[in-house]
């Protein structure tokens, strides 16, 4: 099966996908995730670090609550806004998430907090660039998927997210341009 390619509604054009760095992130790890993104189609821009939404900490969990990182992404231009955080998420009865995205929408936040965890460089490199498409896919409107290498499968644990492959599924792919109108890449972006 081909590369997953990220879709735009506008076969002449990249998707614009801007970074967003909410609390300390690293530039070298940003600027990874941003050329990995940036091979699967997207036009990426990263923009101006900011502070993490002090109203998303939640003291006695020591989280912060995703959702809130949403709101932060709304004044961004693109496509796309990915908010980045190295803060440890937590969203409604879940005791974390590795991120969180409208469903579908515009906006997505990815934690590093929980996928650096016993993670060499290379390994860590792969579950973030898994999480983002994971969660602009669900962007685009596409649920969790069943299959167990498809990128949009639901992952509990960093084994899960290990297991998974960076694209979607052949059904993923098919439901992206079926459903919501959207034209992948050529293959000249593979």
């Amino acid at each position: 099966m081909p590369e997953t390619q990220l879709p735009s509604r506008h076969p002449d054009r990249p998707i614009a996908l801007t970074l967003l760095p909410c609390g300390v992130v690293d530039q070298a790890e940003l600027k990874d995730l941003a050329r990995d993104l940036s091979a699967k189609g997207a036009d990426v821009k990263i923009a101006k670090q900011g502070p993490a939404p002090q109203e998303a900490f939640h003291s006695r969990r020591q989280q912060y609550r995703a959702d809130d990182f949403l709101k932060v992404a709304r004044n961004e231009p693109g496509d796309r806004v990915l908010v980045v955080t190295n803060c440890d998420l937590y969203a409604d009865n879940l005791h974390f998430v590795f991120g969180l995205a409208d469903l579908p929408g515009k906006f997505a936040v990815i934690s590093l907090f929980r996928l650096r965890m016993g993670a060499d460089k290379e390994t860590f490199r792969h579950r973030a660039v898994k999480e983002a498409i994971h969660e602009l896919g669900h962007t685009m409107g596409l649920p969790h998927c069943a299959k167990p290498r498809c990128v949009m499968r639901f992952s509990n644990s960093l084994g899960e997210t290990d297991a998974k492959s960076a694209d979607w599924c052949a059904g993923c792919e098919m439901k992206i341009q079926r459903d919501r109108g959207y034209v992948l890449f050529d293959s000249s972006h593979e």
